[in-house]
């Protein structure tokens, strides 16, 4: 019995003869990696990754949580400082309001005593009178007091009257009122008729008798 060896670079064939014919024994393929080895490689591979994607979903979780806290914690932060510069801000406002409030106050007492009307006339509920000592007729008074840049009194109040009549005494005055136009029918020198005043002026006389309106003036 002779057994012959062959070989190349795939493959050993090993062959024994008997008799007259060779008689294959044993093929033995190229080198490879065992099969169960590379399943075991894999599995382990594929492990690591589940592992890997489950610590980036944690990480990402955390990282989410972390955002949302400190969003929180930020608009938490910016309603508190909002409240304090209001709260601020109010103080302020109250601390220059009430000395600005002072000064007006004072202001306005001082202007109250402020020299606002010419020389010569009288200051009194916003108004300048001026009292004149030279006796004319109706038409004369009129004209003498728009050369001074005023008109005869329109009275607007009783009160008005009240002061007028305190001033003048038992001196008599002409007062803005005329019927000039129309017989019985009263203006004031600025065309408004009595009647829409709703209160009617007149000069009470000592013996009780009343003269017609005309009879005051400034």
């Amino acid at each position: 019995m002779e057994e012959n060896l062959y070989a190349n670079d795939d493959y050993i064939l090993t062959t024994r003869k008997t008799g007259s014919r060779d008689q294959p024994i044993k093929e033995v393929g190229p080198c490879s990696p065992h099969p169960v080895a590379a399943a075991s490689h894999s599995r382990v591979i594929q492990v690591l990754l589940a592992a890997l994607c489950l610590i980036l979903l944690c990480a990402l979780g955390i990282l989410i949580s972390l955002y949302v806290s400190k969003s929180k914690q930020l608009e938490s932060l910016l309603k508190t400082q909002n409240k304090s510069l209001l709260v601020t801000a109010s103080t302020n406002m109250t601390a220059i309001s009430h000395p600005t409030q002072r000064t007006l106050t004072s202001n306005n007492l001082t202007c109250g005593r402020c020299k606002v009307c010419a020389e010569g006339w009288v200051f009194h509920g916003g108004k300048c009178y001026f009292f004149s000592n030279e006796k004319m007729i109706w038409n004369k008074s009129r004209d003498q007091c728009v050369s001074k840049g005023g008109h005869l009194v329109i009275i607007n109040s009783d009160e008005e009257q009240i002061f007028l009549f305190s001033r003048t005494k038992q001196q008599i005055y002409w007062i803005g009122m005329t019927d000039l136009e129309t017989e019985g029918e009263w203006l004031w020198v600025d065309n408004t008729p009595l009647n829409q005043t709703g209160v009617i002026y007149w000069y009470q006389r000592h013996d009780g008798t009343k003269s017609e309106p005309d009879n005051w003036t400034t």
